[in-house]
């Protein structure tokens, strides 16, 4: 079934298996439009947000197995070092989350940047309105490019924070 084809109240129903709170999903939604194509935006951003949420909780849980397996310094010697220095696991877990979660974010921040504008401000000297740019696009379950391009991707990760 084509995205086209599923009706508002569906999409919802998508979003909210997704882990995205109802109000949230339902006000994200109302964006899609033949030029942006929220949904499959929210199936890009899912096994991303999962695998951030491994890093809010699951990181310290496997810091912990590895010491318990005595295997922590061949495995994350890093994380051996902080430990060894006196750094708690959950503070490991929580500086490599909020680094990974950055990292993400100005990932995400340059696919949504459909005007390039990001360049244009650091390299004043290069005229960028002749050369062509990368945008992030919706294709169909045949692979075909509809024309829909994702909207702003940034500040959307993890789902566990849009709970508010």
């Amino acid at each position: 079934m084509k995205d086209e084809e599923l009706t508002f109240d569906e999409k919802l129903k998508i979003m909210e298996k997704f882990g995205i709170q109802k109000e949230w999903a339902k006000e994200e939604l109302k964006q899609e439009s033949k030029v942006w194509a929220v949904l499959p935006a929210f199936r890009f951003l899912k096994p991303i947000s999962d695998r951030l949420e491994f890093h809010r909780g699951g990181f310290a849980d496997m810091i912990k197995k590895y010491i318990e397996q005595g295997v922590l310094e061949n495995r994350l010697p890093e994380a051996a070092a902080l430990i060894k220095e006196g750094a708690s696991i959950e503070s490991i877990e929580k500086f490599a989350f909020e680094r990974i979660q950055e990292a993400t974010e100005c990932i995400l921040y340059q696919l949504g940047d459909q005007e390039s504008a990001e360049y244009a401000d650091v390299f004043d000297e290069l005229d960028f309105s002749k050369m062509n740019r990368l945008r992030l696009m919706e294709v169909g379950p045949d692979g075909t490019p509809t024309g829909r391009y994702a909207v702003e991707l940034h500040g959307k990760i993890p789902f566990s924070d849009m709970e508010d």
